[in-house]
C-alpha cells in the first residue's frame, strides 16, 4: 500500500472512529443525566470539521492521484516541473483541508480545557490557569487560521505555481514547523493540568493512578504531534511534504478527540464491562448529586432522605473530596465503592463536608438543614 493509498484509508478510520467515541460522549452525558455542556459541542464541531477535512483529502487523493505525488512537493521546488492543472485542482483542495485543520485541533483543546472548567471545582489559582489558557488556544486557533489563508497575497497564489513564489507567500515549510512546536507545547500544558488536582484527592494511590492514567492517555496525542512535524519538514524546501502531512494530520487529529472523550467515556465502559449498560442501579438522578452542578455548590432540602438512618455494613466510609465537585462522569470515573442499595447524596451540615451517609433506601437522614454549600479558596468548603 502506497501513501496516497495509505491517506485514504487512514482518513476513513479516523472519521469513523471519532464519530463513535463521540456518539459514546453524548449518550454517556444523557444516562448519566450529567447534561450536555459547552465542551460536548466544541467536541462535536470539531468532529464534523474533521469529517470534512477528511472528505477533502480523500477526493483530492482519489481524483488526482498523480497529483498527490508531484504537487507541491515537486511543482515548486523543482524547475523543470510542468505545473498542470489537476496538480492546481489538487493543491486547492489540499489548502483548504489546511484551513480546517486549525479548527479541528482548536477545539479539540477548548472542548479539553472546558471539561476541566467543569468537573474541577478548585481554588481561584486553578480556574484562572485554566481561563487563561482557553484564552491562549482561542488565540492560536485566530491567527493561525487567519495566517494560513493570508499564506499567499493574492490568495489563489497558495495554488498557482509562480516562477517568484517568495514574491508573493510566506516560508510554509517553517511557518508549518513553527505551528507545531508551539500546538506541541500547548498540548503539553493541557496534559498536565489535571494530574496535579488528581493526586490532591483523598483518594487511594492505586485509585489517583487509575484517574491520571486517563487523562496521561493524551500523551499519544504529543507524540503524534512531534511525528506530525518531523515527517512534514523538509529541510531547505519552501514547502512542505503535503502527504506526510496529509497523514500524520489526521493520526494526531483522531488521537486527540479520542483523549478528549475518554474521561467522559470511561464510565459508560467500565459500567457495560461490570453491569450491563447503564444498569438504573448505577445512576443517581442529576438533581441529587451535588458533582453535576459545578463549583457553586448545590441546595438539599431539609428532610430528604428515606425511613432510617442506619448505615449499611458494606458502606464506604471514603470521603468524595469536594475538589473533585464536578459533573457526574468524574464521580463515576472514580468508581467509588457505596453500599448495596447504589449511590446516595452526601450529607451537609453546619460544620462543612461530611462523607456520604446511605441508609438500606440509599439516602440520607431526614433532619439536617439545608444549607448552601460554598468552596473556599483552598478547595475546601466555604461557610
Amino acid at each position: 500500500m502506497n501513501d496516497d493509498d495509505l491517506i485514504v484509508v487512514i482518513g476513513a478510520i479516523g472519521a469513523v472512529l471519532s464519530i463513535i467515541i463521540a456518539a459514546i460522549r453524548f449518550y454517556g452525558r444523557h444516562m448519566m443525566k450529567s447534561g450536555v455542556g459547552l465542551d460536548d459541542w466544541f467536541l462535536l464541531l470539531s468532529v464534523v470539521t474533521l469529517v470534512i477535512a477528511d472528505v477533502i483529502v480523500v477526493v483530492a487523493n482519489v481524483t488526482y492521484p498523480e497529483s498527490a505525488k508531484n504537487a507541491l512537493h515537486k511543482g515548486k521546488d523543482d524547475a523543470q516541473y510542468t505545473y498542470g492543472q489537476d496538480d492546481i485542482d489538487y493543491t486547492r483542495l489540499s489548502f483548504f483541508s489546511a484551513i480546517l485543520y486549525f479548527t479541528t485541533v482548536s477545539t479539540t483543546k477548548l472542548s479539553i480545557l472546558l471539561m476541566y472548567k467543569r468537573i474541577f471545582s478548585i481554588d481561584r489559582s486553578f480556574r484562572l490557569q485554566i481561563i487563561a489558557l482557553i484564552v491562549i488556544t482561542a488565540g492560536f486557533w485566530i491567527s493561525m487560521t487567519v495566517s494560513n489563508l493570508l499564506n499567499c497575497i493574492p490568495i489563489e497564489m497558495s495554488w498557482i505555481p509562480s516562477d517568484d513564489e517568495s514574491k508573493y507567500c510566506f516560508n510554509y515549510n517553517v511557518y508549518w514547523l513553527a505551528c507545531g512546536i508551539v500546538e506541541c507545547i500547548l498540548d503539553l500544558v493541557i496534559l498536565i493540568m489535571p494530574v496535579r488536582v488528581v493526586y490532591g484527592l483523598k483518594l487511594s494511590q492505586g485509585r489517583r493512578i487509575a484517574v491520571a492514567g486517563v487523562f496521561l492517555l493524551g500523551v499519544f496525542v504529543i507524540i503524534s504531534g512531534i511525528v506530525k512535524v518531523a515527517r512534514s519538514y523538509i529541510p531547505g524546501s519552501r514547502q512542505l511534504d503535503l502527504t506526510q502531512t496529509s497523514l500524520w494530520s489526521t493520526v494526531h487529529i483522531c488521537t486527540g478527540i479520542i483523549c478528549a472523550c475518554l474521561p467522559v467515556c470511561w464510565p459508560v465502559f467500565l459500567r457495560m464491562v461490570k453491569r450491563g449498560p447503564l444498569s438504573k442501579a448505577s445512576s443517581v438522578p442529576s438533581n441529587q448529586t451535588p458533582w453535576s452542578g459545578g463549583s457553586g455548590g448545590r441546595r438539599y432540602p431539609q428532610g430528604r432522605g428515606s425511613r432510617s438512618g442506619s448505615k449499611s455494613k458494606d458502606q464506604s466510609t471514603e470521603i468524595y473530596s469536594p475538589q473533585f465537585g464536578g459533573s457526574s462522569d468524574v464521580h463515576e470515573l472514580l468508581v467509588r465503592d457505596t453500599d448495596k442499595t447504589g449511590y446516595a447524596p452526601p450529607v451537609y451540615n453546619q460544620t462543612g463536608y461530611a462523607p456520604p451517609v446511605h441508609n438500606q433506601m440509599g439516602y440520607a437522614p431526614q433532619g439536617h438543614t439545608e444549607i448552601r454549600v460554598n468552596y473556599d479558596g483552598h478547595g475546601g468548603l466555604g461557610r
